[in-house]
C-alpha cells in the first residue's frame, strides 16, 4: 500500500490496539479502554479507506465489496455505535479457579483430583485496576486436611471478560452473535478485519 495511504496507519494501530488488549488482562479498567479503543479503531478503518481510496483513484469504496462479514463484526459495528452515540460499553469479569481435592477427601465418582469453581463479579466500579477479590473456597467435613474452615489456595486463577448487556437490545445482540468475551471478540473480528484490508490492497492493485 502507498506510504501516504493513512489505511495502513490505522491498521497498524488496530493491531496494536489488540495487543494492548491482551496485554491488559490484569485490570478490568484497561480491558474496557482497550477495547473501546479497538472498537473505535475498526470504525476508523473504514473511515480510512473511503478517503485513501477516492483520493488515490478518484472512486468511491464500498464497504460491501468484501462479502466475508460476521455476526460478529455485526456485533462490532453496533458497539462502536453505541460507544459514540449511545452508552458506554461496560464489562464484567468472570473468575474460574482451579482447586486439588485434598488427600484425605474421597468424593465418590469424582473423575479429577481437580475442581473447578467459577463466579461472575457485578462490577459496581468499571475503573477497578485489578479484579475483584473475595471468591474463597472451603471444605465443609470435620476432620480433613486443611480444616474445614480453612480457606483452600486455588492451583490458578483465570481471568475471562465479558461483555455486560445495558440493556434487552444488548443482550438479544449478545445472544445472537454467540459471543461475550471481549478477547475471543476482538481476536475473531480482527482477523476478519485483517482480510478485509488484504482486499482494499489489492482493489488499490498494491
Amino acid at each position: 500500500m502507498p506510504t501516504n495511504a493513512d489505511a495502513s496507519v490505522v491498521f497498524r494501530d488496530l493491531r496494536d490496539a489488540l495487543i494492548t488488549l491482551d496485554e491488559a488482562v490484569g485490570s478490568p479498567r484497561d480491558v474496557r479502554r482497550a477495547f473501546s479503543r479497538y472498537v473505535e479503531l475498526s470504525q476508523r478503518l473504514t473511515s480510512a479507506m473511503r478517503k485513501d481510496y477516492s483520493r488515490l483513484t478518484g472512486g468511491k469504496w464500498e464497504a460491501s465489496l468484501f462479502t466475508d462479514w460476521t455476526v460478529r463484526t455485526e456485533l462490532l459495528r453496533y458497539l462502536r455505535n453505541q460507544d459514540q452515540h449511545g452508552h458506554q460499553v461496560f464489562i464484567t469479569v468472570c473468575e474460574t479457579q482451579h482447586h486439588t481435592i485434598p488427600f484425605d477427601v474421597e468424593v465418590p465418582g469424582f473423575p479429577s483430583d481437580v475442581f473447578v469453581v467459577n463466579g461472575t463479579w457485578n462490577l459496581t466500579d468499571h475503573m477497578l485496576t485489578e479484579p475483584p477479590k473475595g471468591l474463597e473456597v472451603c471444605l465443609s467435613d470435620p476432620g480433613v486436611n486443611p480444616g474445614a474452615k480453612d480457606f483452600l489456595k486455588p492451583l490458578r486463577v483465570e481471568y475471562r471478560y465479558v461483555l455486560l448487556p445495558r440493556d434487552k437490545n444488548d443482550k438479544d445482540r449478545f445472544e445472537r452473535a454467540g459471543a461475550s468475551d471481549v478477547h475471543e471478540l476482538a481476536h475473531e473480528t480482527f482477523e476478519t478485519l485483517r482480510k478485509y484490508h488484504e482486499l482494499f490492497s489489492q482493489k488499490l492493485g498494491i
